[in-house]
């Protein structure tokens, strides 16, 4: 499958926050709760989609945005200033498997570079776990509650440059 990795345009906004809206549905249909999806709006879903204000790459397939990943400086105040953290990553389901995914993290890896790069995933969200690792995310002990019609956990992942990295 072909497709491009590209900066977010002004034109782009309207795509990506549908792609964050629906794609925030398939991933976590099986953990809500109290119908909390159910009721989500989708229009004040995607009004709040377009605010996000971070460095964000767009993955294209057919002059469509399927896919993106928002990056930047941690906004952890724990967190030393060598760190950088990936705040958002989804994929519409029928393009996960392809490699975009992949692409999108390696790029937004390349652009923090010198940081090292933290992100926070639902514990039970086992498939983006796996992703994560497979690309070098280790978890970390660090946990934080989040809500989808009940709490739930989510696990700190860091990505440490070594030398090679270089």
């Amino acid at each position: 499958m072909e497709f491009t990795i590209r900066p977010l345009t002004e034109t782009d906004k309207r795509g990506k926050a549908i792609v964050h809206y629906e794609s925030w549905l398939e991933t976590y249909n099986h953990l809500s709760k109290n119908n909390y999806l159910e009721n989500l709006d989708k229009e004040q879903f995607i009004k709040q989609s377009f605010l996000h204000n971070v460095p964000t790459l767009v993955a294209i397939v057919d002059n469509e945005v399927v896919g993106f990943i928002s990056y930047g400086k941690t906004q952890s105040s724990s967190s030393s200033d060598d760190w950088s953290e990936i705040f958002a990553l989804y994929l519409l389901e029928e393009y996960q498997r392809h490699m975009i995914g992949y692409a999108l993290t390696q790029r937004a890896l390349e652009l923090s570079y010198p940081d090292n790069v933290t992100l926070w995933v639902v514990e039970e969200n086992e498939n983006a776990i796996h992703f994560y690792e497979q690309i070098g995310f280790k978890v970390t002990d660090d946990k934080k509650p989040t809500y989808f019609g009940k709490t739930y956990n989510e696990i700190r992942m860091d990505y440490i440059r070594t030398e090679h990295d270089h």
